[in-house]
């Protein structure tokens, strides 16, 4: 692991906390407005007199650690020294984003001009993402790439990058060796939508957006947690399945996963609830095909948008009980031709919007005149 991780991810030594801010540059320093996780495991914010300290918990799936950085105002930022941490100067004014789901956070707080560079350019859904890669505004890299030429020649203030291996920060090092601050997001490893999508705090953090996000985020929330309750009254639970087999395994979300959250909040029963997997299942074909027989709702079947196209991968779910009835559901609603999916975009900081889908397929008595936002019906 590089030494610039290390320097970032002490767990347990204590931050030293500075001196008040010189009173001529008190203006500088406004965190009237703060941000606190109220869903979210995996972030922690806490504000002092002249930064504000973020702290990632356990952002990688092969070690546990704490990475825990200062942001501090960009006036002051030569005369404060926070111990153990990485300190990036805010507002962070230009940002290199590696996933869909950072454009969502942007977007979700008007703030997509922030957004110089964007991997996976050719998977971007929101329209002025879209047109500012088009219009060579925002330079675009291959998915799973990341040219660090140009990046060092766009000199962002920040590259954000979603958890994963510790081991592939040995990859940022010349970057990070460069001056270029380097933010690990791992909300992705988040196993609620509302924990998901709270991240949108931690952005708010480093753009000092803090107010705007707690509103947009406080009303997701109101309108998430007014559909459950609504739904929690409901003692009916049509059934489910997921997906779509593939090479002879089926793979399903486990029984703690963020997608079984989903299914749960949205009154629907599923077969392997009891499986205490935050991750996916294998199974073997017969054993969901067997549960797809009497399944009342088919979610998520593949690329899948027309019945043929399921038979086509096999004629044998003509057989299923949501195929028969026209209970079969795909999320590719928001898509575009180049295989960007809103779904996974704006998708993560509007659960409440994915929730509403749900709850029109499985208590569309509940959700009254709900029009599809991510989902359709496989015609």
């Amino acid at each position: 692991m590089s030494t610039a991780l290390l320097a970032a991810g002490c767990q347990s030594s204590a931050s030293k906390e500075q001196p008040n801010v010189p009173e001529a540059d008190a203006e500088i320093v406004d965190f009237t407005h703060k941000a606190e996780a109220d869903y979210a495991e995996g972030f922690h914010i806490s504000y002092h007199d002249n930064y504000k300290l973020l702290e990632i918990i356990n952002p990688f799936q092969d070690r546990v650690d704490t990475l825990r950085y200062s942001l501090v105002p960009r006036g002051i930022a030569d005369q404060v020294n926070v111990k153990n941490t990485r300190e990036i100067p805010i507002p962070v004014r230009t940002l290199v984003a590696t996933s869909t789901t950072h454009v969502a956070l942007t977007d979700m707080l008007n703030a997509n001009e922030t957004i110089t560079g964007m991997v996976g350019a050719d998977y971007i859904y929101t329209p002025e993402v879209r047109r500012r890669i088009e219009e060579g505004i925002i330079t675009g890299f291959p998915e799973g790439e990341l040219n660090k030429e140009k990046v060092l020649a766009l000199d962002p203030d920040l590259l954000m990058i979603s958890g994963g291996q510790s081991s592939q920060f040995d990859n940022y090092r010349v970057l990070m060796d460069s001056g270029i601050d380097l933010l690990v997001n791992s909300e992705w490893l988040e196993t609620t939508p509302l924990g998901k999508a709270e991240w949108v705090k931690v952005m708010a953090a480093l753009l000092n957006k803090e107010k705007l996000a707690n509103e947009k985020f406080d009303a997701v929330a109101r309108r998430y947690n007014h559909l459950k309750a609504a739904v929690d009254t409901v003692e009916d639970k049509p059934t489910t399945i997921n997906n779509m087999p593939y090479k002879g395994a089926w793979f399903v979300p486990g029984g703690e996963s963020f997608t079984a959250r989903f299914l749960r909040d949205a009154g629907a029963d599923y077969p392997w609830y009891d499986s205490g997997e935050t991750g996916g299942l294998r199974k073997a074909f017969e054993v969901v095909y067997r549960q797809g027989l009497e399944a009342d709702v088919w979610l998520h079947p593949g690329t899948a948008k027309t019945k043929e196209d399921i038979l086509a991968k096999d004629e044998r779910f003509r057989d299923f009980k949501s195929f028969r009835t026209g209970k079969i559901y795909h999320n590719y609603r928001r898509s575009t031709p180049s295989g960007a999916n809103d779904f996974w975009e704006s998708g993560v900081v509007r659960p409440d919007l994915v929730l509403a889908d749900l709850v029109k397929i499985f208590h569309p008595e509940i959700a009254g005149n709900h029009n599809f936002y991510y989902y359709g019906n496989v015609e």
